[in-house]
């Protein structure tokens, strides 16, 4: 008879059965089938917070330059303080200076929102003159491209193939979630739209690589 030593010492040397083994990979199927859907719906959650925390902290802003603006007797041709923008006739920042400039849009972004939680912006230097948004599928893979840190693109919306002196939009492009360059499957990127005569701020996408 064999002891129940010798009797333990077997059973620990046993492996796992033929349905042991089945189950458990039932099991793991089971959970990739449900819980990367659910983990690839986080991610796109987490870049549409980001989304809707810039459009706030933008309307935020403005609202507070205004108010600024006011308190110190609504001035055209100096800056704001705190702010170091020039406002628009109507109270609303529109850059460096009391013309626009194609880089007043970055100017804007950087100087309304709080430096230790706005994501990093690049300023595109190109606008092109589609409706409702400039930027076209090169010129936001380019930009992207040309930045590795960056996850907002600014532009200048133009209403001719050139940058329009008397252009009155600001656009801000999230590109968190498209950080390749150029890619062949078909995507779209958010935009926050800043229009700096009204103070409206509305948002959109534009498509990439819808092309043949």
């Amino acid at each position: 008879m064999k002891s129940m030593t010798s009797m333990n010492a077997t059973r620990k040397q046993a492996g796992f059965t033929i349905i042991e083994l089945v189950v458990v990979i039932l099991l793991l199927g089971i959970l990739t089938a449900t819980a990367l859907p659910r983990f690839m719906d986080v991610t796109d959650e987490a870049h549409a917070a980001v989304v809707d925390a810039l459009e706030g902290g933008i309307a935020t802003g403005n609202a507070l330059f205004r108010a600024q603006w006011v308190a110190e007797g609504q001035p055209l041709t100096s800056a704001v303080s705190e702010f170091t923008l020039f406002a628009s006739s109507t109270g609303y920042p529109i850059g460096l200076n009391a013309t626009v400039a194609a880089g007043d849009c970055k100017e804007i972004y950087e100087n309304i929102l709080q430096p230790g939680g706005r994501p990093e912006v690049y300023a595109m230097t190109v606008a092109g003159a589609s409706t409702p948004i400039v930027a076209t599928e090169t010129e936001i893979e380019t930009a992207t491209s040309a930045s590795s840190s960056a996850v907002v693109l600014s532009a200048l919306r133009a209403d001719t193939d050139d940058i329009a002196a008397d252009s009155d939009t600001c656009d801000y492009y999230y590109v968190g979630q498209y950080r390749s360059g150029t890619v062949a499957a078909p995507t779209s990127v958010p935009y926050i739209a800043y229009n700096f005569k009204t103070g409206a701020i509305t948002r959109g996408t534009v498509a990439l690589n819808t092309g043949p």
